[in-house]
């Protein structure tokens, strides 16, 4: 989600870079297209979707968009060897353009990958929990300011295997502001999942300042069930954060909704206050989408019985500078 010019954009996954906008966050949206110029680069899997796309606007004017896309031929392998990667395993693309309305030229070297691969940000600075051998998804680009200077940064996911109590983490890299996609020094492991399991994994990050303090939020437990969740942490130091200080922004219970998670936060055209979207699972019958949250206590099934939809939300931020509050909702 990127708020320019006043207007919102929205990228989706599915196939090419799928892209929506909107004059105001409750809608109405455009019809998701995609954007992307000619094909992906030669190392990804266009056959696999491409995942979770994410633009920022560069100080050159420049918008770059962040995706994850499965390698090819990773066959059936399985993870703990970053030489022979796992089986679909994802790497980080980028893809340019002057307008935020593409098209988009993809780069052909990935910007997050294995070392073979050539990437920009190999993963090798502080590995910490990171399982070798399996991929990353999830980019997401924020500017800060830090000692009064604006400085661009991409948090990412390293994925791990669940059922094998295999931690996933969430690393960070520095970008070069002008053109989002050279790194400045080596990328580090900001968290990390506790269990490895399914209902402690961490993704979909979202890195946000305000004042004093940075507010990192990040989804919480198993995507394909209403105990999915938003949590946010904070830290006084961008690279520094505490592992068991995460407090729960978005819930089931506290919503009403169903498994609201990948929050991902924004400005908006009010001083003031933010934007934070989100998605949660709706009852879905025979391709016809509702409006009606999905039951708890009911495993959501994707095109069968459940559908994932977008919500939003006002956010603002207490006295205290760092702890966000929810506002009114802007609309599914």
């Amino acid at each position: 989600m990127l708020l320019y010019n006043n207007t919102f954009y929205a990228f989706s996954t599915g196939g090419g870079l799928r892209e929506a906008s909107a004059a105001v966050a409750a809608g109405p949206w455009t019809t998701p297209a995609s954007r992307l110029a000619g094909a992906l680069p030669s190392w990804a899997d266009g056959s696999k979707g491409v995942w979770a796309p994410d633009m920022i606007r560069t100080t050159s004017g420049h918008f770059v968009v962040y995706f994850a896309a499965a390698l090819k031929g990773t066959g059936s392998s399985k993870a703990g060897n970053d030489a022979k990667p796992a089986g679909g395993a994802r790497c980080i693309g980028t893809a340019t353009s002057t307008s935020p309305m593409g098209k988009f030229t993809a780069n052909q070297q990935p910007l997050v990958c294995f070392s073979q691969y050539h990437p920009a940000d190999n993963m090798d600075g502080d590995p910490g929990n990171r399982v070798r051998g399996d991929g990353v998804i999830d980019a997401s680009p924020a500017f800060v300011t830090i000692g009064g200077q604006q400085e661009l940064f991409l948090v990412y996911k390293t994925q791990g295997a669940p059922q094998a109590g295999q931690p996933a983490t969430i690393r960070m890299v520095r970008l070069a502001d002008a053109n989002g996609t050279t790194v400045l020094g080596a990328s580090h492991q900001l968290l990390r999942s506790g269990t490895g399991s399914f209902g402690d994994t961490i993704e979909a990050p979202s890195l946000v300042q305000h004042g004093g303090w940075f507010i990192l939020f990040v989804a919480h437990g198993n995507y394909d069930s209403c105990g999915y969740s938003t949590q946010w942490f904070r830290s006084a130091h961008i690279w520094a954060w505490s592992n068991g200080a995460g407090s729960t922004l978005l819930d089931s219970a506290s919503t009403g909704l169903c498994g609201p998670g990948s929050a991902d936060v924004t400005g908006s055209r009010i001083a003031g206050q933010y934007r934070i979207f989100f998605h949660a699972w709706v009852k879905e019958s025979r391709g016809d989408i509702s409006t009606v949250p999905f039951p708890a206590g009911i495993q959501p099934h994707e095109n069968k019985n459940a559908a994932r939809v977008m919500y939003a939300a006002v956010l603002t931020f207490a006295s205290d500078g760092y702890t966000p509050v929810l506002g009114p909702y802007q609309g599914q």
